[in-house]
């Protein structure tokens, strides 16, 4: 089975901004055809070979379904690979920002004010969405993949910031 990058999978253009009705309306239709259940009296190696194909579905759904996912998806195709585990090209002030607020936020705790901290989420969510729109913009009109990468991880990096309201 060669290798198959998402959209492909799909019969998608590799961008960003996707059809989630298409998308759902393709992944049915595939996954009818190749789901293990259509495949029980067949020979041991279909039955192999179908699994794969559902997995291999399932997990490119799920790549085009999350926007992180997808960004990265997109990065990989053209090149540029992120590591998730440096903040390496975001910038100093972003990163300054989000310090000020998580200290907000551990504040906001500590007080017990939930007024504060529901203004705090709202705000990261706020800034998440402008970011993912940003990332379209990079992705599908500039074709600029490493704007699209940095705003990506900022984008990774506010969804850590969420998990702190959990």
């Amino acid at each position: 089975m060669a290798a198959m990058n998402p959209f492909e999978i799909f019969g998608l253009k590799p961008q960003f901004r996707i059809d989630k009705q298409k998308l759902d309306e393709k992944y049915f239709e595939i996954q009818k055809k190749v789901h293990p259940d259509r495949f029980a009296s067949a020979s041991d190696t279909e039955k192999r070979v179908a699994q794969q194909w559902a997995t291999l579905i399932n997990d490119a759904f799920q790549k085009l379904s999350d926007p992180i996912q997808r960004g990265k998806a997109l990065c990989a195709l053209r090149g540029h690979l992120i590591d998730e585990d440096s903040s390496g090209s975001i910038s100093e002030e972003f990163l300054l920002e989000q310090l000020e607020r998580r200290e907000a936020i551990s504040d906001a705790k500590d007080s017990g004010n939930t007024a504060e901290l529901e203004v705090l989420k709202k705000a990261i969510e706020k800034e998440k969405d402008e970011l993912l729109n940003e990332v379209v913009d990079a992705f599908d009109v500039k074709s600029d993949v490493s704007l699209a990468a940095e705003d990506l991880k900022k984008v990774m990096f506010l969804n850590r910031q969420l998990l702190d309201f959990e």
